[in-house]
């Protein structure tokens, strides 16, 4: 999924942590001239170890600017007037600001804003994956750049395996905000009102609470620099979400109330996008109790297959107290009897 030119262009970028090593990791693979930099020399030394480039011998042909939110506007300007051949995009999760600094500067027919929606939990050059982007969206801002700009940035994304999205970078900051930045303050939300529990209590969390706050681990300082910036879209996205908690809150029935929300947010989750990007189904969830060791994983997963059944999603939850986990598994409607028959008969115990 390489761009349609005979070479691959020169690929430079400008900060190594998880998401520039991850990028510098998947061209790589792909066989693009990658170089990768880093103000901090061992974490530059770690991603050209590890594969993630080499150093800049060249001027490139594209820059990626992957450095903090904050410092991102002043990076991408440097980058365009250091290497004035290149176009510069970035994968900083606020677009707008980007795009305003780089027009002061009459350099936006260079600059493609750029965002990969994705991620992990960890952060670092040692948490780098070549696969990271792989199906997952990455958005293209053209702005005010040239076509020959944005079929570059395109081309970077495609090679990566992702999912290309085309938006003006206001519009970003303003979905964004509702689809990630307030999702984010939520689960810290939610995570922050366990305090004072204690270890009993903790012992009653379900697989419900660790979804909600499985996003609740992120790297405070990154999402002050992110709410800084769109400050104003978040706001907005946050009193839609207060609005709706106070008013189940405050209401004289609140079993109506909460039900009310309930199915407004049912019809919402239903306009998510599902598998291939069509419209959601109803899976059928079926519950396996695993022993909690090694190997055991991988015995269910090959029992299915070996029914023929695909898994259209599949989650874990491992029991506080005992030594099992529960393995939940979505599948097709149609081959729930079958495939829990097949498994019983595999030696398995199937809870639902």
């Amino acid at each position: 999924m390489t761009p349609h030119r005979a070479v691959p262009p020169r690929i430079h970028i400008v900060g190594a942590g998880l998401i520039g090593a991850s990028i510098g990791l998947g061209l790589t693979a792909e066989g693009w001239l990658v170089s990768i930099e880093d103000r901090n020399p061992k974490i530059q030394k770690t991603a050209r170890r590890i594969g993630a480039g080499a150093e800049l011998e060249e001027e490139p042909d594209l820059v990626i600017v992957a450095v903090p939110p904050a410092m991102a506007a002043g990076e991408v300007v440097a980058s365009l007037k250091k290497w004035p051949g290149a176009v510069v995009t970035d994968v900083a999760s606020i677009k707008g600001s980007i795009a305003v600094a780089v027009e002061a500067e009459g350099l936006g027919e260079r600059y493609v804003g750029s965002h990969p929606m994705a991620g992990r939990e960890v952060s670092g050059v040692e948490s780098a994956q070549g696969d990271l982007f792989k199906a997952r969206p990455w958005v293209v801002c053209a702005n005010g750049a040239s076509v020959a700009a944005v079929d570059l940035v395109r081309g970077l994304a495609e090679a990566l395996g992702a999912d290309v999205v085309t938006i003006e970078a206001d519009a970003h900051d303003a979905a964004v905000a509702r689809v990630s930045h307030s999702p984010q303050v939520a689960a810290s939300a939610v995570a922050a009102s366990l305090a004072g529990l204690d270890t009993d209590d903790l012992a009653l969390v379900g697989q419900g609470l660790r979804d909600v706050t499985r996003i609740a681990a992120s790297e405070p300082g990154m999402w002050a620099d992110i709410a800084r910036l769109n400050g104003s879209n978040l706001r907005a996205s946050l009193s839609l979400v207060v609005e709706d908690l106070t008013r189940v809150r405050d209401a004289e029935d609140v079993g109506e109330a909460l039900a009310e929300l309930i199915e407004r947010g049912r019809l919402e989750l239903a306009r998510i996008p599902g598998k291939h990007g069509g419209r959601q189904r109803q899976w059928a969830e079926i519950v396996v109790i695993a022993p909690d060791k090694p190997g055991q994983l991988l015995r269910l997963l090959t029992d299915v297959a070996a029914v023929d059944v695909n898994i259209e999603d599949l989650a874990i939850e491992h029991s506080p107290r005992q030594r099992v986990g529960l393995v939940m598994l979505s599948i097709d409607p149609a081959r729930a009897h079958e495939l829990v028959s097949a498994l019983g008969e595999r030696g398995w115990e199937v809870a639902s």
